[in-house]
């Protein structure tokens, strides 16, 4: 299962993805644990009845960015929007305990009492439910783009009306000197990628990681240096946290090419590879960033100087 947090906030308390429930602070709690049980039963069975014969892995892979605090004394909110973010998935599989997060149980049913609901918004996972859902992974997959600073919202009044960020009570927001991309939330932040790594590895048993998106997005064109800085200063961080004894055994640029961004359509483009869409043939053009990028992978280190000469290379030459 892919991003689970965003199937559920953005398609069950949200409406910038399907089925655009919208119902704050209630659906995408429900949908949340349903996922959870969903991943798990098919974890099992597939182990169960399949994995004799074929073997393989089952695991499932989470989107989080690293929430760093504003200040020390902003650290428990930091902390608290992290459980949130990454947590509400992460926890019931990777921790020992299993379960939500036992914050998130604590501020959303109080919330919930006080909103005057006779019964927690989250809903409760059984004993059988939660011994079910731990451990219901053979590595971490980890999404991950970007960092935020949070600090605790004090200007945060009693809101009769459930919302997954009135629950956490934490507000956040970006530096604006860190480098920007197409995306309005996308900073290039590489630091914060290690501090999530290591997060993982520290409050998760050091599980194995997979990286199974990491990239930036540009409006187009084939000259793409800040993709090429971002892919190197976050590889950087993913090295430096392999040295700190992170477990992370893959790594996957988002993306090969241009592709549909959602909501934002053809507008923002993450590719290796430029898409035309004007073309009927939707020609493929290896930007720079594919030239840097397989000489990253072909001699398995990076080069903060190298430049390819991309009018003479082509990405099939062996260069």
């Amino acid at each position: 299962m892919n991003e689970p947090r965003e199937i559920c906030y953005q398609g069950y308390g949200d409406v910038t993805m399907a089925p655009a429930l919208n119902i704050k602070g209630v659906a995408e709690y429900i949908c949340a644990k349903n996922l959870l049980l969903a991943h798990a039963k098919a974890y099992h069975i597939y182990n169960q009845e399949f994995k004799p014969k074929y073997g393989g892995v089952i695991g499932i892979t989470i989107s989080s960015g690293w929430i760093e605090p504003e200040s020390e004394e902003h650290a428990e909110a930091a902390n608290e929007a992290i459980l949130f973010e990454l947590g509400i998935y992460a926890h019931p599989i990777f921790s020992t305990a299993g379960d939500f997060p036992p914050i998130m149980k604590q501020k959303i049913s109080a919330k919930s009492a006080a909103q005057g609901f006779y019964r927690s918004r989250l809903p409760e996972f059984t004993k059988d439910e939660i011994e079910m859902v731990r451990g219901s992974s053979d590595f971490f997959g980890l999404n991950h783009y970007t960092t935020h600073i949070a600090y605790k919202n004090e200007s945060l009044q009693f809101s009769d009306k459930p919302s997954f960020y009135d629950d956490l009570g934490v507000a956040s927001y970006q530096l604006g000197e860190w480098p920007g991309s197409a995306s309005s939330w996308l900073k290039s932040v590489p630091w914060g990628f290690y501090k999530l790594l290591t997060y993982i590895k520290d409050f998760y048993n050091d599980p194995n990681i997979l990286v199974t998106e990491n990239g930036f997005s540009t409006f187009g064109g084939l000259e793409d240096d800040e993709r090429i800085t971002y892919y190197r200063q976050y590889l950087d961080a993913l090295l430096d946290a392999i040295e700190d004894g992170a477990n992370v055994t893959a790594y996957t640029a988002w993306s090969l090419m241009d592709n549909f961004e959602w909501m934002q359509g053809y507008t923002e483009r993450f590719g290796l590879y430029e898409v035309d869409y004007t073309s009927p043939q939707r020609t493929r053009t290896p930007r720079k960033s594919a030239f840097v990028y397989k000489e990253i992978v072909r001699t398995r280190s990076l080069d903060h100087y190298y430049e390819p000469d991309t009018d003479v290379m082509t990405i099939e030459d062996g260069h």
